[in-house]
């Protein structure tokens, strides 16, 4: 997104925003621990090679284990319509 956010999409009408000043305030731990968002024996080929993964990456990875905890006890907690 041009405001630095990172939109994650998946099959089904669902989404998750990775907010940049988020990511930011917790970026030595997702430096670290950004491979702990793969499943065992999970590859996934990026530009840079198998499993291996730029800021923008470790940020979907974050994004994808947002869902992956959501999953577990769903719950909607706000709702909010664009104003016109």
């Amino acid at each position: 997104m041009d405001d630095g956010n990172v939109l994650v999409s998946y099959n089904h009408p669902a989404f998750n925003v990775v907010l940049t000043d988020i990511a930011k305030a917790h970026w030595p731990e997702i430096e670290a621990r950004h491979q702990d968002g793969l499943t065992a024996d999970e590859v996934l080929i990026t530009p840079l090679g198998q499993n291996v993964f730029d800021d923008f990456g470790k940020k979907a990875l974050l994004g994808r284990c947002y869902m992956f905890m959501d999953a577990q006890a769903p719950k909607v907690v706000r709702i909010k319509r664009r104003a016109i």
